[in-house]
C-alpha cells in the first residue's frame, strides 16, 4: 500500500537544490509544523512543474469570468528564497507528477508519485 504524505495545505512548498552547479540534486519540499517531506527530482521536472503551474493559474484566471480567484502577480513579500529545511531526508525520487485546480478550496493540488522502472516507456 502506498504511503501518502498529505499537506492540507502546506505551510511551505518549495523547490530547491543541494550541491554545486553541475552536481546538484533538486528537491521539492513541503512542510506543515515540524513535519517535512523532501522528494528528489530532475531539473527538467522542476522546470516543467513551474511552467505548468503558471499555465494553470493563467487558465484559472481566464475562466474566472472577471472574478479572479488568484492574483495576477505574486503579492510583495511572498517570494520564498530561503534554503531547503534541514535535515534533508529524501522520501523518494519523483516520477509522475499531477497538477490540478481545486475550485472548492481555490488552490493548486500537486501530487508526486515515486519513480518506478515500470513507468518508463520503452521505444
Amino acid at each position: 500500500m502506498p504511503v501518502v504524505h498529505g499537506f492540507d495545505p502546506p505551510e511551505r512548498f518549495v523547490a530547491g537544490t543541494v550541491g554545486e552547479p553541475g552536481a546538484r540534486t533538486f528537491f521539492l519540499q513541503a512542510r506543515s509544523g515540524t513535519r517535512i517531506t523532501s522528494v528528489s527530482l530532475e531539473k527538467q521536472q522542476v522546470l516543467a512543474l513551474a511552467e505548468r503551474m503558471d499555465e494553470l493559474l493563467d487558465e484559472v484566471m481566464a475562466a474566472s469570468g472577471g472574478d479572479p480567484v488568484v492574483p495576477a502577480v505574486a503579492p510583495l513579500g511572498s517570494a520564498d528564497n530561503d534554503p531547503l529545511e534541514q535535515p534533508i531526508e529524501e522520501e523518494f525520487r519523483a516520477g509522475t507528477m499531477t497538477l490540478s485546480w481545486d475550485p472548492d478550496d481555490q488552490r493548486i493540488v500537486v501530487e508526486v508519485f515515486p519513480f518506478t522502472e515500470a513507468a518508463v516507456v520503452s521505444p
